[in-house]
């Protein structure tokens, strides 16, 4: 007889594929899933991964969580990719299947999915993860677990040896968080090259700059959307839509779907790290991003302006002085920032604002309704309209050091560190070098990322009396 959770979960699952259309092969019935305490299951799309073997193994020797864990390697390609690509996938599949023959047991399985002809128009790392995540929970739909944790990792990364401990303590202790993204830190070590690893480390502090600008904003959205750097509830997932197809991109839309919610949280206390490899594995993201600097060849990275994240700031701020709903005007936003102001325009602002003020009763609500319009993504696009119009991009050191001098980050005294090390403290004397315009150099730029990771894990965003919007709500946070 079915428990009342189990009955939940398998109706959810089942309205869940009849509304977004869940694409995969059931697993083997014969690979051994009778595993009832299930309770994490990692998800890694594989597309011509020589390397996926370091990835799991190094899931293998985490230490055991107390439940059982499974992964799913989706090994995928369209029809249309070279051959080459399938041979490699094709080995790979051999490979990982004797690897799961050999070390599979009870508390830790291995599941290889090979999917050689995906379609050509969704075929990439969205549809994959989704191939895969929507396989996850089936298999808590399964076994009845609706807090079951789904957790989405890359074929290039490695891991520290308490990730699957860490997710599963997390999960259990913050049940208000349906989603939660994990701490990461590339391995530049690993890179010879000297200008791919300057761009790589680059690109992490532009990272890190930009999420730590939206905090500074006050903005909700204050998190990394790395697709190997999170994990989710299962019915929390299915809540959400699932996974979108994009071939780019498509973590940044999933997680953004529960940080406007409040339902977001950060997993600190361990650590994903990926290659600094070059990849071309999709349109946008890491890999074309830091090909994009090599091939400039100036040695120069540029980015947003710092003053990009004041204009949102400033949005932030007037919407926290709204005393009554009748305040909240079109002629209320005047006071903001120009270049703000005709991009809200150009976006209906106005006719929304009418909207929100019909339909909400205070101005918690209103703030809400305002924060779930401009979401995320709506930021990003102010932020590249304004450096279209009005800013011009800055070198990524300068806007940084610029963050730091607003605030946003007070800076501590870090021992020194060795060069090509990679530590999540260390800067020491340069640190004074940093705030008097540091040159852009490798040390420059590792040494401000390191203030960056280390303040990333203190979580000193949210607890260093920044003026935050916090699940639609304005609060000022005592220092």
């Amino acid at each position: 007889m079915l428990t009342r959770s189990e009955n939940t979960i398998q109706q959810r699952w089942l309205r869940y594929c009849q509304r977004f259309a869940a694409t995969f092969k059931p697993l083997d019935s014969s690979a051994g899933l009778s595993a009832s305490n299930l309770g994490l299951i990692v998800v890694i799309p594989c597309y011509n991964e020589p390397d996926v073997m370091h990835t799991i193994n190094a899931l293998y020797a985490c230490t055991r969580p107390g439940c059982a864990v499974e992964v799913l390697l989706i090994i995928n390609a369209s029809c249309q990719d070279d051959d080459t690509i399938h041979q490699q996938n094709r080995k790979t599949l051999d490979e990982l299947s004797t690897w799961a023959g050999q070390f599979n047991e009870a508390a830790f399985r291995l599941h290889c999915v090979y999917e050689d002809s995906l379609p050509v128009k969704h075929q990439g790392v969205g549809l994959a993860r989704k191939i895969g995540l929507d396989l996850a929970v089936s298999r808590f739909a399964e076994v009845g677990n609706e807090e079951g944790v789904c957790v989405s990792l890359d074929a290039d990364c490695l891991l520290s040896e308490n990730y699957l401990c860490e997710l599963r303590q997390y999960f259990f202790v913050n049940r208000q968080h349906q989603i939660a993204v994990i701490d990461f830190e590339h391995r530049f070590e690993e890179v010879s090259d000297d200008d791919h690893r300057d761009a790589m480390i680059a690109y992490e502090l532009y990272l890190r700059y930009y999420v730590q600008g939206i905090c500074y904003a006050g903005l909700p959205y204050g998190y990394q959307t790395l697709g190997s750097c999170f994990a989710v509830r299962a019915k929390a997932y299915m809540a959400q839509g699932g996974m979108n197809k994009r071939q780019g991109g498509e973590d940044f839309y999933f997680i953004h779907k529960f940080t406007t919610l409040g339902q977001c949280g950060r997993i600190h206390t361990t650590r994903v790290m990926p290659s600094a490899r070059l990849s071309q594995r999709v349109p946008f993201g890491t890999g074309p991003a830091v090909s994009r600097w090599m091939e400039d060849g100036s040695g120069t990275y540029s980015t947003y302006d710092s003053r990009v994240f004041q204009d949102l700031r400033c949005l932030v701020n007037w919407l926290q002085g709204l005393a009554e709903k009748s305040d909240f005007t079109i002629g209320g936003l005047q006071l903001l920032p120009q270049v703000l102001v005709i991009f809200l325009k150009q976006q209906g602002v106005e006719q929304r604002m009418a909207e929100i003020r019909a339909n909400t009763a205070s101005v918690k609500t209103l703030v809400e309704r305002f924060f779930q319009w401009f979401n995320a993504f709506l930021a990003l696009k102010y932020i590249h309209f304004a450096h279209k119009t009005h800013y011009q991009s800055k070198p990524l050191i300068a806007s940084a050091q610029a963050m730091l001098r607003e605030g946003a980050l007070p800076p501590k005294s870090l021992p020194p560190r060795k060069r090509g090390a990679c530590p999540r403290e260390g800067v020491g004397d340069a640190l004074p070098q940093i705030f008097n315009g540091g040159q852009e150099t490798s040390e420059g730029l590792f040494d401000l990322l390191s203030v960056y990771r280390q303040h990333d894990v203190q979580k000193t965003w949210q607890e260093s009396g920044i003026t935050q919007v916090k699940h639609g709500n304005m609060e000022r946070r005592g220092m």
